[in-house]
């Protein structure tokens, strides 16, 4: 074996060395290959579960909004409402008190007194008479068609007590 020989004997084992480590290094290479991809795969898997469970919160979060928008309006509607209430309100609150006034107008003045006068008369009248009551109206009359009192007797007393003559000069004059 010459030396030319003996070169390209180490040289063809080295050849063969490196070729070995290379294909040594494109297993492992091919292996960590697959098992990145594997690994992404994977990701992509769970990234897809997180994405869906992320859109689902970014939905329920969208709803609750939503709901509260709605509810924003409900509550500018029922504000709306009852401020036309309180303007109603006043309005008719400003119309009872004319009507008020206008009662105690009429109560308290000429047509009013009248008013008493004439019921007092006839309810005196009626008593006296015996005949009448301005209860008769109302039911006060037993199955016989008697007006029945406290005992079943005719009622012909008026109820109170008797005043005397000074005590009403002397009420007027208190005032």
């Amino acid at each position: 074996m010459n030396a030319a020989e003996a070169a390209a004997l180490i040289a063809a084992v080295f050849w063969a060395l490196l070729v070995s480590a290379g294909v040594f290094v494109l297993f492992r290479l091919g292996r960590l290959l697959n098992e990145s991809s594997r690994l992404v795969a994977e990701l992509r898997e769970r990234s897809d579960v997180l994405l869906q469970r992320a859109q689902t919160a970014v939905d329920g979060a969208q709803a609750a909004v939503d709901r509260a928008g709605q509810q924003l309006d409900r509550a500018g509607s029922v504000t709306a409402s009852m401020e036309d209430l309180g303007a109603g309100m006043a309005e008719l609150a400003g119309q009872v008190s004319a009507l008020a006034g206008l009662g105690r107008a009429i109560a308290g003045g000429p047509v009013g007194r009248a008013g008493a006068l004439a019921y007092g008369v006839r309810h005196a009248i009626s008593l006296r008479r015996g005949d009448r009551d301005d209860r008769d109206d109302r039911g006060d009359r037993d199955d016989r068609g008697d007006r029945a009192g406290r005992d079943g007797a005719a009622r012909r007393t008026v109820p109170g007590r008797v005043v005397d003559r000074g005590e009403l000069s002397r009420r007027e004059s208190a005032r």
